[in-house]
Order: structure tokens, then C-alpha cells, then sequence
């Protein structure tokens, strides 16, 4: 059952008004927030889920909500209408605030991209529980350097498999630290060897963390743990005041975080049953996939991380995260904590990540040669994960056209089997 008739749709502009008149193609920012807000409609209903939808550029922050936050999927009761602000669920949008922080630690020496990870992440390891990464992978865990876990070319395996996901709903509010997930959901053995091909691979980016960790998970009164890493720190202090909603959870349910619920169609990896999933753990496989915040705060970071003199890391970083060339593979995939998003509009340059976990699909899209983003939350989580890049790819092409002063195309978004589909569109 739709309920987009009684959707109450905000809007956030930030430190502009409606008479101001945008510097690039005099686009009249209420021009732009009445297609942002047909978009946010129109999917909104497609899917039976709540939406927020953001618009940032160097000129202006706009942010449009629709639906309902307690209702999705013909489940829950639609009592609280969707507020911009709204803080969701990014999955594995987390591992664009990760990646950047290990390359934060390569620019200042501190780390080099091939380095072992042991060598990296036993110093922690020893000191927490005394063992070595070696102990559950063997000699071989040696050869897996640092780009390889950015990259996703180390050859692991991922955790997030049958097994996991079965002991997470049998013990909903259950949160699994990143030691357990490596030691009791990750295969011992590489499905092939380090850098000769590439596998997403959600470990990759645990690993990472537990690098971070062992160089800044050290508290003021000397205690050295995972734990103490703030995820945070790889935000420039300039641009936190722009991320207020922003947390990086490693206990709690998703309850005790946000008052969106996720609702989750079914699960790629798991025979789980259709159902809300608010009360489930949000820890979310630590630095690979922990992060919540509004749709405005990860426009606003997303900005800042691929525009020119963003801030966060350098350009040569920058040319390392969206560098997607990768051995045996045909198309432009995945770079450094960056995804390749072209196939989500069909005819421009755009890069950024995607979000998938229990009950909440999402993504973030920068576009280079316009020099905008656009990001999308949903809370819900369907076997397609359609819903994130339809939005991306209608509201693409209706921004352009009104930049260019035509009328907006006829697009649609089909995805043959899950994630990466195909935008089209009709002038």
C-alpha cells in the first residue's frame, strides 16, 4: 500500500535563500528543489519506502525527504513523515570515510601501500589478545599488501556469508567486533592469489580498520584498543560543524541510533524472512560498514572528498581512489574506497560509493564534470538494490536538463539482476 499522498516533504537549504539565483547556468534554487522533490515522490511510491535525497554543489546544500520512516515494504505503521535530517543506515558507504583515512596515514608516511597488513595490524593483535593474523591465514596473509585491501584485489574472502548473517538474527542485538568477524566468519584460505584479480570484499575494509586502529586507537590514558579509534578523525575539523548527524556505531541497535527503521525485502547470502530489522545490531562489520548519518551530511562529505582542494585527502590520493583499473576486469568497477557509478546515469563520469545492509540501500554520487553530488537514502533493502540508483539516475538527468533549460527526459532504471543496471532515457 502507497502512502505518498500524505507525505509531508521538507526541504534544507543551507546559508542561501529562494531568491538566490545558483552562479552556474542561473538555475533558481526553487526550480531545483521542486525537481529534487518530484523525484523524491515519484521513487518513493515506485518502491514503498521512505527516501531522502540531497543536492550539493559548491554554491548551495538542498535536501527533500518523502514517505514515511516507520513504514516500507507493506510493513510497520506510517506515523512520522521523513525529515530531511533524517539519520539512515550507509552500510558499506562507511568504507568511503575509510579508505581515505588510510591514505591520510600513506601521505604522511606513516603507512605505505605495500606494506603487508600484518605487519600493520599484528602490533594490535598481539597487544589486545596476543595473537597475529598469520595464526588464522598463514604465511600467506604476508603477501597481501595495503592496496590490495583498497583495492579489493587481496583475495579474501567476505564475512558476510550464510554464517554470519544467520548468528546476527539469531541474536538480533548481538554486536560482533571486528576480531570475531576475522577469526570466526573469514576463510582461512584466498579464493586467489594477492593483485592478480578483484573481488569486493567487505573484510578488506575491517582489515583496514584494525590498521587505523594499531596507529590511532590510542586514548589519552594510554589505553590501546579498536575501540578507541575515532572514525571521525579522518573529517577535517573545518567541515565536521557540516556533519552533525553523523555517528559511527560499534554498539547498539539500530533502535538506539535512529528513528528510521529498515525493513529488508529478503537477503542475498541468507534465507531471512521479509521484517523489520530496527531492533538488529548496527555495528555493521566495524570500519566496513558502521556509519549513519543524514543525507545532507554525506552529500556534504562526498563533496568535499572528490572536488578539487576538498580537503580531506590529496589530488594524488584522489587519482588513486578513482583509478578503476583492475586485472581481468573489462569494466570500470572499484577504485580505492570508490565505486564507478557511471552505469547509474548512462552518459557521464560519476563515482562514489553504495550502501547495502539489513533494511537500508543507499548512494552517493559525485559528478566531475558538473561538480555536484547527488545522495540517496532509503530504508529499505530489496533483492535488487534498485531503488538508490533509479533515484540517482532520474534526478541526474532532470538537473541537467533544467541546467540547460529543457524539459526533463523520460528516463528508467533496470537492473538485470542485482545492483548495476542500465539508466536510459527519452528526450
Amino acid at each position: 500500500m502507497q502512502y505518498c499522498f500524505f507525505c509531508l516533504l521538507l526541504v534544507v537549504a543551507l546559508g542561501i535563500t529562494d531568491a538566490t539565483l545558483t552562479e552556474a547556468h542561473h538555475v533558481h534554487i526553487t526550480d531545483l528543489r521542486t525537481v529534487l522533490l518530484e523525484v523524491a515522490q515519484k521513487v518513493q511510491s515506485k518502491y514503498d519506502m521512505s527516501i531522502a535525497l540531497a543536492f550539493k554543489s559548491s554554491e548551495k546544500s538542498i535536501a527533500v525527504a518523502a514517505g514515511f520512516t516507520d513504514e516500507g515494504l507493506g510493513l510497520g505503521i506510517p506515523k512520522h513523515e521523513g525529515q530531511p535530517n533524517d539519520r539512515y543506515v550507509w552500510g558499506s558507504t562507511t568504507k568511503m570515510f575509510t579508505g581515505p583515512a588510510v591514505l591520510q596515514l600513506v601521505e604522511q608516511g606513516i603507512v605505505a601501500l605495500s606494506d603487508p597488513v600484518s605487519k600493520h595490524v599484528d602490533p594490535l593483535l598481539m597487544h589486545l589478545n596476543g595473537t597475529k593474523l598469520s595464526d588464522h591465514f598463514g604465511l600467506v596473509i604476508e603477501t597481501i599488501q595495503v592496496r590490495h585491501l583498497l583495492h579489493m584485489t587481496s583475495g579474501l574472502s567476505d564475512y558476510d556469508g550464510e554464517a554470519y548473517a544467520k548468528d546476527q538474527f539469531r541474536n538480533r542485538s548481538r554486536d560482533f567486533t571486528p576480531i570475531e568477524i576475522i577469526s570466526r566468519y573469514v576463510d582461512s584460505k584466498l579464493r586467489f592469489n594477492p593483485g592478480t584479480r578483484q573481488s569486493y570484499c567487505s573484510t578488506n575494509y575491517i582489515l583496514l580498520g584494525l590498521v587505523l586502529a594499531n596507529h590511532l586507537g590510542r586514548s589519552e590514558s594510554g589505553d590501546w584498543s579498536w575501540k578507541n579509534y575515532d572514525q571521525m578523525s579522518v573529517v577535517p575539523e573545518k567541515l565536521r560543524p557540516f556533519l552533525q548527524s553523523s555517528v559511527f556505531v560499534n554498539t547498539g541497535t539500530c533502535e538506539q541510533h535512529t528513528p528510521v527503521h529498515g525493513f529488508m525485502e529478503g537477503y542475498s547470502t541468507a534465507a531471512l524472512m521479509k521484517q523489520d530489522v530496527w531492533n538488529v545490531s548496527c555495528a555493521g562489520g566495524y570500519t566496513a560498514g558502521n556509519y549513519l548519518g543524514s543525507v545532507g551530511d554525506v552529500a556534504e562529505y562526498t563533496y568535499a572528498l572528490y572536488s578539487r582542494g576538498g580537503g580531506i585527502v590529496s589530488h594524488e590520493s584522489q587519482q588513486l581512489m578513482t583509478n578503476f583499473t583492475a586485472p581481468h576486469n573489462n569494466f570500470k568497477f572499484y577504485g580505492m574506497g570508490t565505486f564507478s557509478l557511471d552505469w547509474s546515469v548512462g552518459d557521464a563520469v560519476a563515482y562514489g560509493h553504495v550502501g547495502d545492509t539489513y533494511g537500508y540501500q543507499s548512494q552517493t554520487t559525485y559528478f566531475p564534470e558538473h561538480d555536484f553530488v547527488l545522495t540517496v537514502a532509503t530504508n529499505v533493502e530489496t533483492d535488487s538494490q534498485a531503488q538508490p540508483a533509479d533515484a540517482t539516475c532520474v534526478a541526474y538527468h532532470d538537473v541537467i536538463a533544467l541546467m540547460n533549460n529543457k524539459a526533463p527526459p523520460n528516463c528508467t532504471f533496470v537492473v538485470p539482476h542485482r545492483f548495476i543496471g542500465t539508466c536510459s532515457c527519452i528526450y
